[in-house]
């Protein structure tokens, strides 16, 4: 009896020991394998990362090992190029730039004034053509006279006379001749026959160059004056200039040009009414004035009718935006006889 309880001992010993050794196995066996057990193949040499010529999807190519000569052996050590690996400590090459020439200019003298123009106030307005020696200085002369210019007291005094005298110069006006009117309408054909001239002339290859301005022989002057107890502000004015194409330049005042984009020839001028004249677009926030005063001088570029038009234009268009008077040169209320006046002027001077 006690033989049978030690075999049976001895079994149930081995039994248990059986189950632990396979309990044992089979938790090896459905561990997953460790790092340094799995065979480690890198990501960009993995089967199907790379094309025929061994590029990547970004276009990187396999690491080549270069061997050292026995020469360079001696030598220092050989630093990473475009193909080889690198490391922080790695000198980076710098890149020479081939140095751009500059284009050489064929005058320097001729360049200066273009150079002026353009540092002048840090404003990238186009270049103009500069007035002659006589209309610059006939515009000097006219910046000068602002010295005269009135108080507002006075200047209204006079607007308030001009009001009273109006009807007067109106009747006289009327009884005046048609003839004025008919050589204005005959003049319209001849300014359309100029117009269809000027324009073939511009459509042949090689244009003759324009002449030179002979010396001013007249000035025409519009005012642009704020309503008695009010200014022009800056703000308010600077917008309405630039939405009748007038460009800053010369002088430092405001002119208008043959193109709207303010290229070509000048045909009239803005200034500030009151002493120096000049505008500052810097400070136009802050600027504010009794008036402006717009000129044109006789003989012009162009045709003088169209360029005044122009000019009386964007003096009304100024009064309505700013709401504002339009006065004549003699700073009265702008009338028809006014406007008869000014293209008798004009006639004179053609």
């Amino acid at each position: 009896m006690e033989d049978l309880q030690l075999v049976l001992f001895v079994l149930g010993a081995i039994a248990i020991v059986a189950v632990l050794v396979h309990g044992f196995w089979s938790i090896r066996k459905q561990q997953p394998r460790t790092i340094k057990e799995q065979p480690r193949t890198p990501y960009a040499m993995s089967p199907g990362r790379r094309d025929a010529e061994g590029f990547d999807a970004d276009g990187i190519g396999e690491v080549r090992v270069r061997k050292l000569a026995p020469d360079d052996k001696k030598s220092e050590p050989v630093k990473a190029s475009h193909d080889d690996t690198f490391s922080l400590s790695d000198e980076p090459k710098v890149r020479r730039v081939k140095e751009r020439q500059e284009p050489v200019l064929e005058s320097r003298a001729d360049a200066a004034p273009n150079h002026a123009a353009h540092e002048r106030r840090g404003h990238d307005f186009r270049h103009h053509e500069e007035p002659s020696p006589s209309a610059r200085q006939v515009q000097l002369g006219l910046l000068d006279d602002l010295d005269q210019e009135p108080s507002q007291g006075e200047l209204y005094e006079e607007i308030n006379a001009s009001v009273a005298d109006y009807d007067d110069d109106y009747d006289a006006y009327e009884n005046q001749p048609a003839s004025v009117d008919r050589a204005e309408a005959a003049r319209v054909p001849a300014d359309q026959g100029q117009a269809a001239h000027s324009a073939a002339t511009q459509a042949e290859p090689q244009a003759k160059a324009e002449e030179p301005l002979p010396d001013p022989r007249d000035v025409l002057v519009l005012h642009v004056v704020a309503r008695e107890g009010q200014v022009l502000a800056g703000a308010e004015l600077l917008p309405c200039l630039l939405e009748l194409n007038f460009k800053y330049g010369d002088m430092e005042i405001f002119h208008r040009h043959e193109d709207n984009a303010g290229n070509g020839k000048v045909l009239f001028s803005l200034a500030n009414m009151l002493k120096p004249g000049t505008f500052d677009p810097d400070t136009m926030e802050q600027f504010n004035t009794h008036g402006i005063v717009l000129f044109m001088t006789l003989p012009c570029h162009g045709e003088a009718v169209m360029n005044f038009s122009l000019m009386l234009n964007s003096a009304c268009q100024l009064a309505d935006d700013l709401d504002a008077l339009v006065l004549d040169g003699q700073r009265q209320l702008w009338s028809d006889a006014t406007k008869a006046q000014y293209l008798a002027r004009i006639r004179a001077n053609a």
